[in-house]
């Protein structure tokens, strides 16, 4: 009976290890559990963050591209008018051409008039230019001229001087 005692004895003792060491292992467990759970949690929050900003991003894409259609129209629109634009400007230039080689009596007696000014303006340019060189001849000459005029100093007025111990004459004039 002791053997049995002490072999139930020994049975309760391991048996109570056991559950000791099974209720740390479940402690841990449950310890990892929570962790997984939380770090769950805290991911699932920031996939809710980068979902909202996804939909954020793609509200300013969807806004962006918009905003690219109408200003691309804008673009096209603007190209329309100077295409047109460009095409107005050069049927005027051929209609002015056209207009400037033809015999005109009012153009010839223009064209005429414009000859005879430019040849106006380049006579009294060449004159320009001579009275020019005559003026810087002449300032040449001005100042070595200066510089032979000796100049001359008036004398200090001398002021009479009367002596004390003279006898004055009445004046007869007052």
């Amino acid at each position: 009976m002791k053997k049995i005692n002490l072999i139930v004895a020994c049975l309760a003792i391991l048996a109570y290890s056991f559950s000791l060491a099974g209720c740390d292992a479940k402690k841990k467990a449950l310890q990892e559990a929570e962790a997984a759970r939380k770090e769950t949690a805290k991911v699932k929050k920031e996939l809710s963050k980068a979902k909202a900003e996804i939909v954020d991003l793609n509200e300013e894409l969807y806004a962006a591209k918009n905003m690219r259609d109408e200003l691309d129209q804008q673009v096209q629109l603007l190209k329309a008018e100077r295409d047109k634009a460009v095409a107005r400007t050069l049927l005027h230039q051929e209609a002015m051409q056209d207009a400037a080689n033809t015999d005109d009596p009012v153009v010839t007696a223009l064209r005429t008039e414009i000859a005879q000014f430019k040849n106006l303006m380049a006579e009294q340019q060449k004159t320009i230019a001579e009275q020019e060189a005559v003026i810087t001849e002449l300032a040449e000459t001005v100042h070595p001229a200066e510089e032979m005029v000796e100049v001359v100093e008036e004398p200090e007025p001398v002021e009479p001087t009367i002596d004390p111990n003279e006898p004055t004459e009445p004046d007869d004039t007052l």
